[in-house]
């Protein structure tokens, strides 16, 4: 084969794979959006001993967050959730934990972090609630957005900070 028309198969062969990549993009771009997840409902266990359901705050903005006593960013990000909790809390917005622990480390914890929302707790159980909320790899922390009909708004893996939740929690405000 002589180099011009390896240079042209080739340039041929190049513009196949663009065109086909650019017809899969526009595509994907066309087709339709995933369709809204509705949070699945669950029941665990208060540090109290009673059985907690995620019902209970239906009709609000739920922001649950998945964490662990031994989770270093999980640690990190409860003050400001709590800070959070008490600024939008009358607007409608509840944050719910949800600990991957045993109760005493959480109490352990929570005497020396207050706070100001409520946490359920339980080891499968719990994780198993995070993967029917879409954390199948069980990162911690994780953390959902819910909206008021239920529907599941944002998916964070990872700690968060105060310019990535704020925005949001201000735009769902009542």
């Amino acid at each position: 084969m002589t180099g011009g028309i390896r240079t042209a198969l080739t340039v041929l062969f190049a513009a196949v794979i663009g065109a086909g990549g650019g017809i899969l993009a526009v595509s994907w771009l066309q087709s339709d959006p995933e369709p809204t997840m509705k949070r699945p409902d669950f029941t665990l266990p208060a540090l109290d001993g009673t059985r907690r359901s995620i019902n209970e705050w239906d009709g609000d903005v739920v922001v649950l967050n998945f964490w662990a006593t031994w989770c270093s960013p999980c640690r990190e990000e409860i003050p400001l959730f709590s800070t959070l909790q008490d600024e939008f809390g009358d607007d409608g917005i509840q944050f719910l934990g949800v600990a991957i622990d045993d109760p005493e480390p959480v109490r352990g914890f929570i005497a020396e972090v207050p706070m100001s929302y409520p946490t359920l707790y339980g080891m499968e159980s719990a994780l198993d609630v995070a993967a029917a909320y879409g954390n199948d790899r069980g990162t911690l922390p994780y953390t959902v957005i819910i909206g008021r009909n239920g529907d599941i708004l944002e998916r964070y893996s990872g700690q968060l900070h105060e310019p990535d939740l704020r925005p949001l929690l201000e735009d769902l405000s009542d």
